[in-house]
């Protein structure tokens, strides 16, 4: 594929179920050997359809809530994907839990963003249990996505220190900074 005399040699796809500045941090990294391709979203009205729109980046809805189960959604995904030649996915804030037959179709090429530094705080409230505990130090982590519940492969990680007069929204907007920065670091260096 070519755009504006550079030759892109893998098609990106972003995933995320509401996290509006995260996809449009990605949409803007400069990486000249991917390109995103497609934004998926499992909800009809997603700010992150906004976002790409603004963008004007493509966009798809496979409302989960039209499916039997959670296969036959991501069989039409995957589908979708194929057809769309995507070779990296990135799970932005995705909040579905993938089965094996999804990540077995894309192993290896799925980058999950997590705002915590693994193993510590896995799961779906990660900024709001590391503030409780009140740890000194969290962040996130860039990692690959397998079988296991954020157990994958560690990319990248970033640390965001709790400062004293943090309260959790200042806390929990500082970690998301340091996704939207560490998500552009890698695919900005992203090697395809």
């Amino acid at each position: 594929m070519e755009h504006s005399g550079v030759v892109f040699i893998c098609n990106l796809a972003i995933f995320s179920t509401s996290d509006e500045r995260l996809v449009k941090s990605i949409l803007n990294s400069k990486n000249k050997k991917a390109m995103v391709k497609i934004v998926i979203t499992n909800l009809p009205n997603s700010p992150v359809i906004e976002a790409a729109k603004r963008c004007n980046a493509e966009y798809k809805c496979f409302d989960h809530r039209e499916y039997p189960d959670r296969i036959s959604h991501e069989k039409d995904i995957v589908r979708y994907l194929l057809h769309k030649k995507i070779g990296i996915i990135i799970f932005a804030h995705y909040m579905r839990l993938v089965t094996k037959y999804f990540i077995n179709r894309f192993r290896g090429k799925i980058i999950n963003v997590h705002p915590s530094l693994l193993p510590h705080f896995k799961g779906i409230n990660p900024v709001k249990e590391a503030y409780e505990a009140g740890i000194s130090e969290s962040g996130c982590t860039l990692h690959y996505v397998n079988d296991g519940l954020d157990t994958g492969k560690i990319i990248l990680q970033k640390e965001v220190p709790r400062l004293e007069n943090d309260s959790f929204n200042s806390f929990r907007n500082r970690v998301h900074d340091a996704e939207c920065e560490s998500v552009r670091i890698v695919l900005e260096s992203l090697v395809v």
